[in-house]
């Protein structure tokens, strides 16, 4: 019974990682953005990268979706088959 298997519940090294360890990541990558487009500051760093995504269709609706949240989508499940008649879809002369 040593060696029991983790089907489900808490696991080592699950769940989200350190706000330290997000930091530390952000900071590699604004300090890559800063080597890649020469810039002086990170916040120049980030307005440029912002600028190169906009010159892209997917790069402005990643911009558009971080801003304004991602639209909702929305099914319409008031489908009724049995009372399909091809007359209203085909008008015959």
């Amino acid at each position: 019974m040593e060696d029991k298997k983790q089907n489900g519940g808490a696991r080592p090294g699950a769940g989200r990682k350190s706000v330290a360890e997000e930091k530390k990541v952000n900071e590699i990558f604004i300090k890559a953005l800063r080597n890649i487009n020469n810039a002086e500051t990170d916040d120049e760093a980030k307005v440029l990268f912002a600028e190169d995504l906009l010159s892209f269709e997917r790069g402005k609706m990643f911009i558009a979706e971080h801003i304004f949240g991602k639209p909702k989508d929305t099914v319409d499940q008031n489908v009724n088959i049995n009372s399909f008649e091809l007359k209203d879809v085909i008008q015959f002369k």
